[in-house]
């Protein structure tokens, strides 16, 4: 009975201290399946409240946001060279420590590989710094990632994507997913 005692005491705390998932978004916001290729282009705001990791997207004057349909009936977040930066403001993080991202990137058509430019802000949008991506996703080759996001106790994180100026190509984002270690 020891033994089994300890053990539980021994998995409970490991587990404690396991990656918790707090955020996910997979950038579908209800929006049917047409096909291979398929853009649906809309303001933010009219997709309210339908987005999977329950924080509505936002961009700067309601621009347009690109949801591009592939790789089966998913929906990737498709940001023109010259397209609108889009944020998710305030994600709720309080209590965690050790935070991460992790996302999936493609370059459209035969583009070259590229670093995305994605920032993070613990003062709700007043300041942002950014993160150190690493350049993948060249030529439709769909890569993860996983980056650190900035360390300290802090409620909540916003995260912005910004178009990509280095390549005429766009970039395609799926699966945010921020993890991290309860306090």
């Amino acid at each position: 009975m020891k033994k089994i005692t300890l053990l539980f005491f021994a998995l409970t705390g490991i587990l404690a201290n396991a990656q918790q998932t707090l955020y996910a978004e997979n950038f579908e916001s209800n929006v049917a399946v047409a096909g291979d290729g398929y853009m649906y282009t809309f303001k933010p705001s009219t997709k309210a409240g339908t987005w999977s990791g329950g924080i509505d997207l936002k961009t700067t004057g309601d621009a347009n946001i690109n949801l591009r349909q592939g790789w089966g009936e998913q929906y990737n977040l498709k940001i023109e060279s010259k397209g609108a930066a889009v944020t998710i403001p305030n994600i709720n993080v309080a209590g965690f420590t050790n935070l991460n991202l992790s996302y999936e990137l493609v370059v459209e058509d035969a583009g070259d590989a590229v670093a995305p430019k994605i920032e993070a802000s613990l003062d709700g949008g007043a300041s942002w710094v950014a993160l150190p991506t690493v350049a993948s996703g060249g030529g439709w080759s769909k890569e993860t990632k996983l980056v650190a996001l900035p360390s300290g106790n802090y409620k909540t994180v916003s995260l912005r994507i910004n178009p990509n100026s280095l390549i005429s190509n766009a970039v395609m984002f799926d699966n945010f997913v921020i993890t991290g270690k309860k306090l």
